[in-house]
């Protein structure tokens, strides 16, 4: 066994050839040849028969010369090995209580010798059982194979390191039928039974993937469910590396965007960029500043990099989400030129490098260098429908994206999205999604399985436990997991809850809706489909037997009342009932934080900690509700009471058509007489842009309809209230353009503001009495997939009398 403060690592091309022959498998031998084995019987009708042995360094305390961040992502030889120590004595501890908590049996922990004599069976862990067995029979990537051998008398943990040593523990708890499926005790599935035993076995095995991770879970959470490995460090920090004296020093290294140098971003191309960073980085390995297992080499967070030499080496391709170059073979020019820097002196370090926004696309003239690790983020792609559904209109790009990084590159990682971005309240199982999505990404190159998620284990419990599962064996079949946990999770309500979580599964899959956020919720979660959720959840309700049932299903409850809530004030926002939103929504915001409290350590609603015993950071799910909606209800609910609105319902029809070459303002398309009837006919409270055919379109379209005022006495201005928004957006009435004021009282046209209500003053150039033409350009840029124009209602209102 390797020294067991010192886990090795190996280089990429040693974990290829490992693959090669095959060591992501598993190997089950027979019993050695003359022996008759049978099981070993670790607690016999209540009583422990078993006692677990254990070096002491294993149990001792937290080692205090061991400071700073001890976690699953530590890089460094010390912190590391001190967190796979600890994480083995947790995981030693979590054998003996789960088998108190199956049989009531406390199972004794040593750590000296125990007398031959004993006639307790030995369970054996680390140092012991290697020296009983052996080693494992394959060794695994960064040296996570394990071993469990089990005879009438023995069972042998083995493992390459502290880390493969506690996968073997949960091994054999996972073949007892113990499960966590979400934080706490609350996520947990102990079966119950006076005798225990384990069959005879030979049975090595690790995981197929180098990482498997998720957000805001907790280290018992990932442990339990062997979560970690050898993460790739990803953050945006290419603009991180320099000093503003070195960028200062060299002027021409900086990135021109707009026509002006733009700094901290660089350009990409030039040798002497890719030679200066590469020097910090290997100044900080030396001096011990920087994780000797990798770094990042992401961009930044931004869609605008170099215009004046780094053009030059794109190489033709484009991206559909964006409408704009691909930079990926650029941004691989830098890169590959650090890599091959630092890789002289540094053999084993990885690089971590996004391929994000307008540099996912694979390369198409660049190789890409071996310790280069590309993780695939496909943040403008599909959200909720499974990439082999080809109705979405980018899943074609997506999935040859994921295959192509996967040809190009010797290993590739992941960054999934693991919730609605941006919009975390609506229940959203992913069953379907991940199930499809991790085994497509697993079978072309995805060695290391990081996506982003959230804090949501109150709407998408099920992929946050099946995905990671699936990552650490693909041969496992999605299906049986998730029939698993409805039937340990939810007991009595089993077949209950299931009913729901795939109704809820296949309203998301089945609405032919691709917007992001809850752009498209009111064509995908309709009144009927509410009804039917809220029956199928009174059913499960009915259903339970336990008080830990009825706490399982009372929190699934919670998040369908607060998303109940939720589509309740969307619908009575287009529809003009405009009373009470404010309150209503400020009454929502107050629930959502106190069921984030409430189930604070199960990570659900929102409820955020940052790091290990960290602080607990904003709600998300708050904080997206405000961006989208909180100011349209607040100011909706204003005008209603203080002034008098003249349209009798919110103005939701609309003629829209698409300004591609932006002649419309020559053709007169804003004009009071002209004539529209050609036009597509649009509900702007429902539909979206990509319902309308416009899924990638970034550009210019036109809303035409027309309205009759009636008249009112003079000196009362009047207005026309745009709701919501996703544009730049100009307002014509009666073919003459009109303005808006902003806080200081300054009248300006057009008016930008992403989910920004606004009041364009239109008294002027309104006919009272009359019917008068309304035309609003709107141009988009990207803000959301599938987004664009009017997302929301529009209403004219007035001046009460004696304003």
């Amino acid at each position: 066994m390797p020294h067991p403060t010192k886990p090795g690592i190996g280089s990429p091309s040693r974990w290829l050839v490992a693959w090669l022959i095959g060591a992501a498998g598993a190997t089950v031998a027979g019993p050695t040849e003359g022996a008759i084995v049978t099981e070993a019987t670790l607690v016999q009708d209540g009583a422990a028969q078993a006692v677990i042995c254990v070096p002491p360094r294993v149990m001792r305390p937290d080692d205090p010369k061991v400071t700073g961040t001890v976690n699953h992502r530590s890089g460094d030889a010390l912190r590391r090995a001190e967190y796979q120590r600890r994480r083995l004595r947790e995981s030693v501890r979590d054998l003996a209580r789960c088998f108190e908590k199956m049989s009531g049996a406390r199972m004794e922990i040593v750590t000296d010798k125990v007398d031959a004599t004993d006639p307790r069976a030995r369970i054996l862990v680390a140092e012991p059982a290697e020296d009983a067995v052996g080693p494992p029979n394959k060794p695994f990537p960064y040296e996570q194979g394990f071993r469990v051998v089990v005879t009438d008398r023995t069972v042998a943990l083995v493992g390459e390191s502290d880390l493969a040593v506690s996968y073997a523990v949960y091994e054999i708890l996972d073949r007892l039928g113990c499960r966590w499926f979400m934080p706490t005790e609350m996520g947990e599935g102990i079966p119950r039974r006076q005798t225990v035993s384990l069959p005879a076995m030979d049975f090595s095995s690790g995981p197929a993937t180098l990482f498997r991770d998720i957000w805001y879970c907790g280290d018992e959470y990932r442990r339990r469910n062997r979560l970690g490995g050898l993460y790739v460090s990803a953050g945006h920090a290419l603009g991180s590396y320099l000093t503003a004296e070195q960028l200062e020093a060299n002027p021409d290294w900086v990135a021109v965007i707009g026509g002006r140098p733009s700094p901290p971003t660089l350009k990409w191309t030039r040798p002497e960029v890719a030679g200066a960073i590469a020097d910090v980085i290997q100044a900080n390995l030396e001096a011990g500043e920087a994780d000797p297992t990798s770094v990042s080499l992401s961009p930044e967070d931004q869609i605008h990099f170099d215009e004046s030499e780094d053009p030059r080496f794109d190489a033709g391709d484009s991206d559909p989400t964006y409408g704009t170059p691909s930079l990926t073979d650029r941004l691989l020019v830098l890169c590959n030129g650090i890599a091959e820097r630092v890789t002289a002196r540094h053999p084993d370090l990885l690089f971590g490098m996004l391929a994000y926004a307008n540099f996912s696309r694979p390369p198409l003239r660049e190789k890409v260098h071996p310790n280069l690790v590309p993780v695939i983020a496909p943040i403008t792609y599909s959200r909720v429908h499974p990439l082999t559904d080809d109705r979405e209109p980018n899943n074609r790009d997506l999935r040859e994206m994921i295959a192509g990084w996967g040809r190009a590159a010797d290993m590739t990682a992941i960054y999934l999205y693991g919730w609605n971005l941006a919009e975390m309240t609506a229940p959203n199982p992913m069953i379907t999604k991940w199930s499809v999505d991790t085994l497509y990404v697993l079978r072309h190159g995805c060695r290391f399985f990081q996506p982003e998620t959230s804090s949501n284990f109150e709407t998408s419990m099920h992929a946050l436990y099946m995905a990671p599962k699936l990552a650490w064996d693909p041969t496992l079949k999605p299906e049986e997991i998730i029939d698993d946990l409805h039937r340990r999770f939810y007991g009595a309500a089993a077949q209950q809850m299931a009913a729901y979580w795939h109704f809820i599964d296949r309203i998301w899959v089945e609405t032919p809706e691709y917007s992001g956020g809850p752009l498209g919720y009111l064509r995908r979660f309709t009144p009927e489909r509410m009804t039917e959720a809220r029956v199928l959840m009174d059913a499960a309700i009915n259903a339970v037997r336990t008080d830990s049932e009825k706490a399982r299903v009372r929190m699934a409850d919670e998040s369908l009342i607060l998303f109940e809530q939720y589509m309740k004030m969307r619908r009575d926002f287009i529809e003009g009932r405009f009373e009470h939103l404010a309150a209503e929504s400020t009454r929502w915001i107050g629930r959502t934080h106190a069921m984030a409290e409430r189930y604070r350590e199960q990570h659900a609603f929102s409820a955020r900690q940052y790091g290990t015993g960290g602080i607990w950071g904003s709600n998300d799910g708050v904080d997206y509700f405000v961006q989208w909606y909180k100011s349209a209800y607040d100011e909706a609910t204003h005008i209603d009471r203080h002034y008098d609105i003249l349209t009798p319902e919110p103005i939701r029809m609309w003629r829209i058509r698409a300004d591609r070459d932006k002649r419309g303002g020559d053709l007169g398309w804003h004009g009071s007489d002209f004539d529209d009837s050609a036009w597509r006919t649009t509900d702007v409270g429902i539909d979206t842009w990509s319902w309308l055919g416009l899924h990638n379109y970034l550009g210019r379209a036109w809303y035409r309809t027309r309205v009759a005022v009636p008249p009112g006495p003079p000196g009362r201005r009047t207005f026309l209230w745009i709701g919501l928004s996703d544009a730049t957006s100009s307002v014509f009435v009666n073919g003459a353009p009109v303005s808006w004021r902003d806080r200081d009282g300054t009248r300006r046209e057009p008016f930008a503001g992403f989910c920004r209500p606004v009041s364009f003053d239109i008294t002027d150039a309104l006919v009272a009495g009359s019917e008068n033409s309304i035309a609003i350009r709107c141009d988009r840029s990207l803000n959301e997939i599938g987004s664009g124009g009017l997302i929301g209602p529009v209403m004219i209102y007035r001046e009460p009398a004696g304003r």
